[in-house]
C-alpha cells in the first residue's frame, strides 16, 4: 500500500495545486505527505490523492490529515526523527531540507510553510547537536549495514563483496555505513553513471555499470538496492538465472531499501537468496533505539519551543495582517473625508491644505495607536483566531476589494497526510 502512494520517476507530482495557496511535498521511503495552505475544507486531500493518483476511498483509508497547531508539530517531529522508522536517524533531516528547496523552485510555497519548514529545521539541528538521540543517530543505512553483517554472518564486511545500486541520499547514507565496516569489495551502481562516480570517489568505491549481467550479479555476496524506478530492477527470473552462476554451497543476501520495491518480493522464495526490506530495519536496532528512548522527552521540549516561536510568529503574522486592514480602512475613509471638505474651504492656501491633511492622519493614527497596541498583547495572550474574527466584523473589514486576502492562515491551515 506504502508504494501506491509513492513518489516515483515515471509518476512524477505536480508540486502545485490550484485549491492550494501553498503546497510543498515531502517523500521518502516511508511517507509521503502533503503540506499546504488551503482556503477549503478538504482541499488538501482531494489534493493529495489526485495528484497521487490514489482513488479517494483509498487515500480516505490509508491517510491521515493534521490541521494547523498538530500539522506543525508534526513536521517538527518528522524532522527531528522522532517519526522515522529508525528513531532518531539522520538522513529525514536533509530530506525535508531538500523538499522545502523543490517546492521554492517550483513555486508552490509561500511566507506561511517557508516559516513553518524552517521552524521544523532549526528544530531537527537542535536535536542532532542539544541531545543524545542526535548526538549518535542510527540511519536507515546504518540499519541496512547491521542487516547484511548479520546476514553475513560476522561483525565487520571485509571478505565481503557489496553492490549498492542507486546514487540517491538513502544509498549515500548505506554507502558511507557499509564503507565503515572496512568491505572487501564496494561498488556503486546507477543508471547515471556521473552520480555513481560522484558517491563511489567520496567513499573510495568501485562503479560498475547497470543494468548488469546476471553473471556479474553473482559475483557479489551482497546487494542494497535504493532506488526511485517505478518497477522491479530485479525481477525473479533475473536472480534465478543469476543463482545458476554461484559457487556450489553459497548464497547471495539481498536488502530492497526502495519504495517502490526494486527487487520482486517473490525472490525470497530462491533457497539461494535471502531477501530483507525497509521495515526489517526496524528490527536490527533494538538496543540502540532502547538507549535512545529516554533522549526523546529532551527533544520533544526542544520541539515544543521551536513550535512556539512558530506560533508567536503566525499569531503576529495574522494580528498584522488584521492590522493593516485596518489601518487602510481608516485611511479610506479619512481621504474620502477630505475630499468632501476641501471644496467647502476652498479659501485655503496651500500650506493651510497641508496643515488639514496632516491634521486628519495625525488625528486617525492617534485614534488607531492605543487599539492597535492592545490588539497585539491581546493576541498573545488570547486566542488569535477569535480576536481577529471579532475586529474583523465589528469593522466591517471583511467587505470589498481592499479586504482580499484577510485572516488567510487564520483556519485551514497547514495539512500533512501520510500513507
Amino acid at each position: 500500500m506504502r508504494e501506491r502512494f509513492a513518489f516515483t520517476e515515471g509518476n512524477p507530482c505536480a508540486q502545485f495545486d490550484e485549491r492550494t495557496s501553498e503546497a510543498v511535498w515531502l517523500s521518502t521511503c516511508n511517507r509521503t505527505e502533503l503540506y499546504s495552505v488551503a482556503e477549503e475544507p478538504g482541499s488538501a486531500e482531494a489534493a493529495f490523492a489526485e495528484t497521487l493518483g490514489v482513488p479517494a476511498q483509498v487515500a480516505d483509508r490509508y491517510s491521515f490529515t493534521l490541521e494547523d497547531e498538530a500539522a506543525a508539530h508534526h513536521l517538527f517531529r518528522v524532522a527531528s526523527g522522532l517519526d522515522s522508522a529508525v528513531v532518531g536517524e539522520h538522513e529525514i533531516l536533509g530530506q525535508v531540507r531538500r523538499s522545502l528547496v523543490d517546492a521554492q523552485e517550483q513555486g508552490s510555497v509561500g511566507p506561511t510553510l517557508t516559516r513553518l519548514f524552517q521552524g521544523a529545521l532549526a528544530a531537527g539541528k537542535r536535536v542532532r547537536t542539544d541531545t543524545r538521540l542526535g548526538g549518535s543517530p542510527v540511519s536507515v543505512g546504518g540499519a541496512a549495514a547491521a542487516i547484511l553483517r548479520e546476514g553475513l554472518g560476522g561483525d565487520s564486511l571485509e571478505d565481503a563483496s557489496v553492490l549498492i545500486v542507486g546514487a540517491g541520499e538513502m544509498a549515500r547514507g548505506v554507502a558511507r555505513s557499509v564503507s565503515g565496516m572496512q568491505t572487501g569489495v564496494l561498488a556503486i551502481a546507477n543508471r547515471t553513471r556521473d552520480r555513481a562516480r560522484e558517491l563511489a570517489s567520496e567513499i573510495g568505491a568501485d562503479v560498475v555499470a547497470w543494468p548488469m549481467a546476471t553473471e556479474r550479479l553473482a559475483r557479489f555476496d551482497a546487494i542494497v538496492s535504493c532506488t526511485s524506478a517505478p518497477g522491479f530492477l530485479m525481477t525473479r527470473e533475473m536472480m534465478r538465472d543469476a543463482v545458476r552462476h554461484l559457487p556450489p554451497g553459497k548464497s547471495m543476501h539481498l536488502v530492497d531499501l526502495a519504495v517502490p520495491r526494486d527487487i520482486d518480493p517473490t525472490v525470497a522464495s530462491i533457497p539461494e537468496i535471502a531477501l530483507s526490506n525497509i521495515d526489517d530495519a526496524r528490527t536490527v536496532v533494538d538496543d540502540s533505539l532502547s538507549r535512545r528512548a529516554e533522549h526523546v522527552e529532551p527533544a520533544e521540549r526542544i520541539i515544543e519551543e521551536q513550535l512556539a516561536g512558530f506560533r508567536e510568529w503566525l499569531t503576529a503574522r495574522n494580528v498584522s495582517d488584521t492590522i493593516r486592514l485596518l489601518k487602510e480602512r481608516a485611511d479610506l475613509i479619512r481621504l474620502g473625508e477630505l475630499e468632501w471638505a476641501m471644496p467647502k474651504l476652498a479659501g485655503l492656501s496651500q500650506n493651510e491644505r497641508a496643515v488639514v491633511e496632516q491634521f486628519s492622519a495625525r488625528l486617525v493614527n492617534k485614534l488607531l495607536h492605543t487599539p492597535t497596541v492592545r490588539l497585539r498583547e491581546t493576541a498573545r495572550r488570547g486566542d488569535p483566531d477569535c480576536l481577529n474574527e471579532h475586529v474583523l466584523q465589528v469593522f466591517d473589514l471583511e467587505d470589498g476589494e481592499e479586504d482580499e486576502g484577510a485572516g488567510d492562515d487564520l483556519s485551514h491551515a497547514q495539512r500533512g497526510a501520510r500513507s
